[in-house]
């Protein structure tokens, strides 16, 4: 390992899991000959000079490429914040093939997520059903399982708390969220806007107490992810966003975003209970000796990789 104390160092600093320990390990012995042959460490070469050494040493068919890609550049910013002599930003500028796609389905924050839904739904003070598809995306964000959604109920909405309390856990709300959650508690009409009529409207919403209640029906999920494809569609056919997500997507990066806030508080990145909910209730047919803790495995490492890739996505 080329400056064996300084990545050393590093490696303390970065991580409390002897596992992402060892890959970093790993992945510092496979960049050492580079820097051998360098006689310097890859935090002070450029963008130009390391590409090729990422595209031999990453390659196409690794599992692990995008913990490798993120390690490294997790290890140029620390070099940059602890004034190593001659550390550059060469790597963070490296980019590899699949990380658009995430930019264009995924979301970093619950403010990202806020923009996009600003930018394809009414504002939430204009007290239109959009409020009830913003809650949809936002309970995806939260974690609620699909199906689930339109079963919530006013009491199960705790503002003081910020949770939802759905099942038998609880779910976060967010403080972008807020605005959209008290009108769908709340409301109990809507603002319905024809473009036949000259002026706006309210119609009341379907007796109940689902916070997903619309104006003409019982909402079900498969009507409203119809809907909200069409909507986004539509939106970037319009050019006001180039992102199309769904509710899969939004609900995997919001599990993202909660392990990278206990990630920065110092708790290894852990997928066995996302394994768990995905595994429960299915039933697996299994070959040889293999075991279901194999599948579990499987399924975590899965989770570990698309991780690292929406990370290294949003340069976060």
């Amino acid at each position: 390992m080329y400056n064996e104390d300084l990545k050393k160092r590093f490696v303390r600093d970065y991580t409390g899991s002897l596992n992402t320990a060892n890959v970093a390990a790993t992945v510092f012995n496979a960049v050492e000959k580079y820097e051998t042959e360098w006689n310097a460490d890859l935090c002070t070469k450029s963008t130009e000079e390391l590409q090729p050494v990422i595209d031999e040493i990453v390659g196409l068919r690794s599992r692990s490429k995008w913990m490798t890609l993120t390690i490294l550049k997790e290890y140029v910013k620390w070099c940059i914040a602890m004034k190593v002599p001659g550390a550059c930003d060469g790597m963070l500028h490296i980019e590899a093939v699949g990380l658009d796609k995430i930019r264009h389905q995924m979301v970093s924050s619950p403010l990202h997520l806020q923009r996009f839904m600003d930018s394809i739904f009414d504002p939430e003070g204009d007290e239109t059903i959009d409020n009830i598809y913003r809650c949809y995306f936002w309970m995806a964000y939260g974690g609620i399982d699909e199906d689930d959604t339109i079963f919530i109920r006013n009491e199960d909405v705790d503002f003081s708390e910020m949770i939802i309390r759905y099942k038998t856990i609880s779910v976060p709300i967010y403080r972008e969220a807020l605005p959209a959650f008290r009108n769908a508690v709340n409301l109990t009409s809507f603002v319905y806007r024809h473009p036949n009529y000259s002026k706006t409207i309210r119609r009341d919403r379907v007796p109940g107490d689902t916070i997903m209640r619309g104006i003409k029906a019982v909402t079900k999920t498969f009507t409203m992810r119809a809907t909200l494809s069409k909507r986004n569609i539509k939106a970037v056919e319009e050019g006001k966003t180039d992102m199309q997500l769904s509710f899969y997507r939004v609900r995997m990066s919001g599990l993202f975003y909660r392990i990278y806030e206990m990630e920065r508080a110092g708790i290894a990145p852990n997928f066995s209970d996302a394994a768990l909910r995905v595994m429960d209730g299915k039933t697996y047919s299994l070959k040889g000796r293999e075991k279901i803790e194999h599948k579990q495995n499987r399924i975590e490492r899965d989770y570990m990789e698309d991780y690292q890739r929406w990370k290294l996505a949003f340069s976060i």
